[in-house]
């Protein structure tokens, strides 16, 4: 994936331009954003400057409440950056974090009627066999994050530590386009119930308009 390749140098260029600075960490990180790295600043005793990257990608099958005789088989693929402040109140492991997420999370799948006609929404037997619909859901590009997490704190000496956040960033509004294709294209209703799919669709994802964010990891102090 071109994407997966441009972030990879982006972060490589990043690790090596900060690699000669004081206080730097370096890790890995698991967890509901994929699976990646991050590099961190200690800017005072007390604040860390933070970049994060992470992804995956997994099968997924799904459909909209409506009563559709379709069910979409696809794919998600999550890609994440973090750009963080955390603060560290007591100068301990605790800290509290706040910055911005850069999102590239993209659902795609794809559902076609198998049978004689296929209801779609509302519209009953609207579908006929051969008709097939591609579907792709996205989000806002950069959203606020808050959360709360453990970490070795910036004033501390270097070495191994464990580290762990818990939060939240806003999704957004989710952008969900749905293209017909097959012998219904040119039927003016069966576009119009497409066009009733697409609403449905976005009203379950925006249904969840927070993504939880539950992460681990392990860095290393220079």
């Amino acid at each position: 994936m071109n994407k997966w390749k441009g972030w990879a140098a982006a972060g490589l260029v990043c690790a090596t331009g900060v690699a000669q600075a004081a206080s730097i960490g370096a890790g890995v990180v698991a967890g509901t954003l994929g699976v990646g790295g991050q590099v961190s600043y200690a800017w005072t005793e007390r604040v860390q400057l933070r970049a994060m990257v992470a992804g995956a990608s997994a099968d997924l099958d799904f459909e909209a409440d409506g009563g559709s005789d379709l069910e979409y088989s696809g794919n998600i693929d999550l890609l994440h950056g973090a750009l963080l402040v955390d603060y560290h109140p007591f100068a301990g492991d605790f800290r509290v974090t706040a910055g911005v997420m850069i999102n590239d999370d993209e659902l795609r799948g794809d559902a076609t009627c198998t049978q004689i006609a296929c209801d779609l929404g509302d519209s009953e037997g609207i579908l006929v066999r051969g008709d097939r619909l591609d579907a792709r859901i996205s989000y806002d590009p950069v959203s606020p994050y808050l959360g709360i997490g453990w970490g070795k704190a910036p004033g501390a000496e270097g070495g191994f530590a464990l580290t762990a956040d818990l939060g939240v960033f806003y999704l957004g509004n989710p952008d969900v386009d749905v293209d017909l294709s097959g012998p219904s294209t040119l039927n003016p209703i069966a576009q119009d119930a497409v066009r009733e799919e697409e609403r449905a669709i976005e009203d379950d994802v925006d249904a969840l308009p927070l993504y939880p964010v539950v992460m681990v990891g392990a860095t290393w102090r220079f």
